[in-house]
């Protein structure tokens, strides 16, 4: 096959749609996510959570939200708390 200018010109000149490229480089993309997006996030949280001060974080939080739950629970149901078997 030889390339003539009028060709090389034609093929240079060629264009696509916003809509095509779209497409190409959104699969590209969306595949590319899919496959190495899992293992970055675990990763991630991973080397977050070895830490001290997340530990002690996430066990002031979880005190908190306990706190509050048994305050409403035996203000607002105190039966609730009755059912409790011991």
């Amino acid at each position: 096959m030889q390339l003539t200018r009028q060709y090389v010109k034609e093929l240079i000149l060629e264009e696509m749609t916003k809509q095509e490229i779209k497409d190409l480089v959104g699969d590209t993309v969306k595949k590319q996510i899919k496959r190495e997006l899992p293992g970055a996030v675990k990763d991630e949280l991973e080397k977050a959570l070895k830490g001290k001060e997340i530990k002690s974080d996430i066990g002031d939080i979880a005190k908190k939200v306990l706190k509050k739950l048994y305050k409403d629970l035996s203000l607002h149901h105190p039966y609730i708390i009755d059912r409790i078997k011991i």
